[in-house]
């Protein structure tokens, strides 16, 4: 019996990245009127000067406190990018709500249709960012992801939103892009998104290392990661995934020397935990460090009775079969056939009682083998046929 190489699949990656879920840059709703040509001012000839000022003072204020209201948080402000001003005309006004009442009413083939008229026609930056993203929402609820992704370019390249906006769009495209196994293209995005934001959050981190992954770049995605585990150790979501990107990247012992730290630390709460550095260690013929691992594991209860532990026994007492310390084999290969939900192991113990001619526990074995059930009864009925008792 060998060990196989066990693999521990990136976790959090692309679905951590896709928490930002796609087309929610923005909530819809109706445009208010922003016309830059309109002035909320009284017409009233009979008003006093002081008494304009100060209902304009006053309108001023009830504007700024509407607009303070209606501020999303600022999601990114270590960007240097100062975003555009936002002004529209009623006319514009008019044809956003009008896409918008198409798009709620989910008539997204016409919310494109208008879309595509209105950008044609307008040169104002923000209406054509909005716009992009909206028909890239509907093209997203059409299914068609490649037209989607088209749209959100559009909207990034417009360059009209806030930071928020602006943004959140790049990463949804890189998102899409790498659903559509545009890789290089997703990259690009991501890295300009991390560039631009000076952010490095967990989900922008796990969608480039996830790309870098597929393009046969595995080790700088698990550099990556260990950054990340520099600013957070202990976590053992990141240290996971630099686990299995050292691991595609045939580093082998990066990967066991990152677990064996988080074991000596007490970090190791999971069985795939013990059991990902268990198999690293096998594959590296490291049987010795295999074992302590493995027994640490079932002592502190991490490792519950499995055939999945009975198989990992077996390895470390078949490795001391190859080393002629037949006491040993007959150990691991005992405490394999008590947890072991089949009879093979009982089997590979009888034969090992045999080879140490104690056939009448050889015998013990071959019938708990046959009880359990096995591939090869005759194996079996061959150790009780033998004399002795």
């Amino acid at each position: 019996m060998t060990a196989s190489v066990f693999r521990v699949l990136p976790k959090n990656t692309l679905n951590a990245a896709l928490t930002l879920l796609i087309g929610c840059a923005f909530s819809g709703g109706a445009f208010a009127q922003e016309d830059e040509d309109y002035k909320d001012t009284p017409k009233s000839t009979t008003m006093t000067g002081s008494a304009a000022a100060a209902a304009e003072r006053a309108r001023q204020r009830k504007a700024e406190a509407a607009a303070k209201a209606n501020q999303q948080p600022e999601l990114f402000p270590l960007a240097t990018r100062k975003p555009p001003e936002r002004k529209t005309t009623s006319k514009e006004v008019k044809t956003a709500n009008e896409i918008q009442a198409a798009y709620d009413a989910k008539q997204y083939a016409d919310a494109i249709a208008k879309v595509d008229a209105a950008t044609a026609e307008s040169k104002n930056a923000y209406l054509q960012s909005y716009f992009y993203q909206l028909a890239a929402d509907a093209w997203g609820k059409q299914g068609d992801q490649a037209k989607s992704a088209d749209y959100y370019r559009k909207a990034v390249d417009a360059d009209g939103l806030d930071n928020n906006g602006h943004y959140q769009i790049m990463f949804n495209l890189a998102v899409i892009l790498s659903e559509l196994d545009r890789d290089a293209d997703s990259l690009t995005y991501i890295d300009r998104y991390m560039a631009e934001t000076k952010t490095e959050t967990e989900q922008a981190v796990g969608l480039k290392a996830y790309l870098l992954s597929k393009m046969g770049r595995a080790a700088e995605g698990a550099a990556l990661y260990e950054k990340m585990l520099a600013a957070k150790p202990g976590d053992m979501g990141i240290l996971m995934n630099a686990v299995a990107l050292h691991q595609q990247a045939e580093n082998s012992e990066k990967a066991n020397a990152l677990l064996e730290s988080a074991r000596k630390q007490g970090l190791l709460k999971e069985p795939n935990h013990y059991r990902t550095l268990f198999v690293g260690y096998v594959n590296a013929g490291k049987y010795k460090e295999a074992q302590e691992v493995l027994e640490d594991g079932v002592a502190k209860g991490v490792i519950p009775p499995s055939q999945t532990l009975a198989n990992d026994y077996s390895i470390i007492a078949q490795n001391y079969l190859a080393e002629d310390k037949g006491a040993q084999a007959i150990d691991f290969y005992g405490r394999a056939a008590k947890v072991a939900t089949n009879g093979e192991a009982a089997l590979n113990l009888a034969k090992a009682l045999t080879y140490e001619d104690r056939i009448g526990e050889a015998k013990v074995a071959a019938r708990e083998a046959l009880a359990k059930g096995i591939k090869k009864p005759k194996d079996a009925n061959n150790i009780l046929a033998m004399p002795g008792k």
